[in-house]
């Protein structure tokens, strides 16, 4: 999986070696509510390539990182006799053979609609941490530790607003709404005790942050 990884991503890098290019920086937030404060996050580089005017195809390198709620189990007295603990990462790599709606050139304060079907190869780790508690015996109290990783590939949807923010260069902010396709919920309930089956792919709001070149004066 490793060698594919690369290889594609090579592939695709030389194939766009003679398009304008641009970088970009992202974030984005994921609504879900097994998640601590109901979130997990998503930040990440990448580069866009304009092979045509309605054509921008990207590669991107990003992080996503997320912790459940803390898992709590009583015995019929209220006392707790054991927590589960489990965050997860995913290191992904994707490409997007972004759509632009619209093909004419624009100034600074203009938008174009952009359609963001996303490729995605993900490495996903979970950790999970489970202490069982004697309420009779702080000694008796253990800490089991477990971690589980896996590679995944997966297909996201994106759409959103490409804003122009210079008549002087090519750089613009993007608002996009995303179905993410990276999926961290099989590994997670893999460390995670409490038999809950888990989901991460949910809707998340991104923003995206290109720079590039000037513009050529006319």
């Amino acid at each position: 999986m490793k060698k594919k990884t690369y290889g594609f991503l090579l592939i695709l890098l030389s194939i766009s070696l003679n398009a304008q290019v641009r970088g970009s920086i992202d974030l984005g937030l994921y609504r879900h509510t097994d998640f601590q404060e109901s979130v997990y996050i998503q930040g990440g580089l990448g580069l866009e390539f304009k092979v045509y005017k309605f054509l921008k195809p990207e590669l991107s390198v990003s992080y996503y990182y997320g912790r459940l709620e803390d898992y709590s189990k009583l015995d019929d007295q209220g006392n707790i006799t054991s927590v589960s603990t489990a965050n997860a990462s995913a290191l992904n790599f994707g490409f997007t053979p972004k759509i632009c709606i619209s093909c004419v050139e624009y100034s600074a304060g203009d938008a174009l609609l952009q359609i963001l079907p996303i490729y995605n190869i993900s490495r996903i780790e979970a950790q999970g941490n489970y202490t069982s508690i004697n309420q009779n015996s702080q000694a008796q109290i253990k800490t089991e530790k477990e971690t589980v990783t896996e590679w995944q590939q997966s297909i996201g949807i994106g759409v959103g607003l490409d804003i122009i923010l210079s008549d002087k260069n090519y750089d613009s902010l993007a608002v996009n709404l995303y179905y993410t396709g990276v999926n961290m919920g099989k590994a997670l309930g893999r460390v995670e005790k409490s038999e809950t089956r888990y989901d991460s792919r949910t809707l998340g709001l991104g923003l995206n942050y290109y720079f590039g070149f000037k513009k050529k004066k006319n």
